[in-house]
């Protein structure tokens, strides 16, 4: 009998899903997928959150057939990847250059390096919660971690891995701090600003359940960056090309010196980017010497597929139709909570939704959430959902914090409805408990 040589079962670790481990899936379509049962599920995960048109979409499909005449493994220079290029500066507020990477990992790792030339300081401020790949230099104070850090006596928090296998020489060089208190902001700035060469930070933590900035925190943040001569990236990795066609930067109106993007910018082809500024842009190698680039970066399957992606996303009324959708789950999900008296904080933007159990008023950081979400209550909701093999993902438990519920733009409201079935279902089934009880 032939041994699994899978690592874990998987040959990648974000497919073995907390509380059930692995599900095989043979093929995809739309917003479903077909489990090796030979059951279609509605997929409420979406390729954590990049499958904005859904599974095959048309014109993305069209794009890598062309690819397979041009010779999809190539990467080099042509229109397409002029195109491309022309067509990201036209849409994100930020680009005014731009360079292609393979993933948001690659992207956040590149930014920040970026920064770090043009500043000449190393230190990075990151907010706890806001998740930027699994890049050494920024896997701090996540949702991986074991516990939201420890405050210090500045409000800056205490350096906690995101992973096991970091080197702790790393550790110095990152300054954690809570999302939302500017106060912190101000006085960590006051300590270490002329050693802080970049802030990187989801404008919405999409990664811990949506959470958006209180109002005006971005537009302080840009100028508290402005003041220290700090370089501001905006992970937009999952708010890029879901929330607005220019992102969360045009949704809020702050403008960042970087940027980047993944996920839905590809629409289900590995593809990633920075962008930004092209004074900072312009110290990257060629003409720089801040090197960016890789063996698989801008193949001519990942540039057509991007292109085609973005073209589908710029149709006039696509981002109110994804809005509509979003505003339907967000009162739904609202309202059979209310129903069955199970307390909770719902919020989403671009079709991501959190569903906080357990948290009664607006989350505004990571440790919040991490006190007063109810994980037990949920991971009971989650696999009396899962038992019934109708959804893929839905109710998603993480570590510290709910994996938000995604939908994507080929999802119906009668699949929406069916969810809203499910939750009630299982909230009838499990009649409310507090986390203490």
């Amino acid at each position: 009998m032939q041994t699994d040589a899978r690592a874990g079962g998987v040959l990648a670790g974000w497919n073995h899903h907390a509380e059930i481990g692995p599900t095989g899936i043979l093929r995809a379509d739309g917003a479903t997928v077909v489990d090796e049962s030979g059951r279609t599920r509605l997929d409420f995960i979406m390729g954590w959150g990049s499958l904005l048109l859904g599974h095959r979409p048309a014109a993305v499909a069209d794009a890598l057939r062309q690819a397979l005449d041009d010779g999809f493994g190539f990467q080099y220079e042509g229109p397409p990847t002029v195109d491309l290029a022309a067509a990201m500066c036209e849409q994100i507020p930020c680009a005014q250059k731009v360079r292609l990477a393979n993933s948001g990992l690659e992207a956040t790792m590149y930014a920040i390096r970026l920064a770090r030339h043009f500043t000449g300081r190393s230190r990075v401020l990151k907010f706890e919660g806001h998740f930027h790949g699994l890049n050494d230099f920024l896997l701090y104070n996540t949702d991986n971690s074991a516990a939201p850090g420890q405050a210090r006596p500045d409000g800056s928090l205490e350096v906690m891995s995101g992973s096991d296998g970091l080197a702790r020489v790393l550790e110095s060089e990152i300054i954690p701090v809570p999302f939302n208190d500017l106060a912190v902001l101000e006085r960590v700035f006051a300590g270490h600003g002329q050693d802080i060469g970049a802030v990187i930070c989801e404008p919405i933590a999409m990664n811990i359940g949506c959470i958006a900035p209180d109002d005006g925190f971005l537009a302080a943040l840009r100028e508290i960056c402005d003041r220290y001569q700090t370089v501001l990236i905006f992970d937009e990795v999952l708010t890029g090309y879901r929330v607005a066609l220019g992102g969360a930067q045009q949704l809020f109106g702050v403008t960042p010196d970087l940027a980047c993007y993944g996920k839905a910018f590809g629409c289900g082809v590995p593809i990633a980017a920075v962008a930004g500024r092209a004074d900072i842009m312009e110290c990257l190698a060629p003409p720089g010497t801040v090197e960016m680039s890789g063996t698989n970066t801008a193949r001519r399957m990942c540039v057509l597929g991007a292109r085609a992606a973005l073209a589908e996303l710029s149709r006039p009324g696509f981002y109110a139709e994804l809005g509509a959708l979003n505003d339907y789950l967000v009162a739904g999900l609202r309202r059979v909570c209310e129903d069955r008296g199970v307390p909770a904080y719902v919020t989403g933007y671009g079709g991501r939704v959190g569903l906080h159990i357990g948290v009664e008023e607006r989350p505004r950081t990571m440790a919040q959430i991490a006190k007063f979400w109810n994980r037990s209550y949920h991971v009971s909701c989650y696999r009396h959902i899962a038992a019934r093999q109708q959804t893929f993902g839905l109710l998603l438990p993480l570590r510290l914090c709910p994996e938000p519920i995604t939908v994507c733009a080929v999802h119906t409201r009668a699949d929406i409805d069916l969810a809203f079935s499910l939750l009630d279902d299982a909230f009838s089934a499990l009649p409310y408990r507090r986390a203490d009880s």
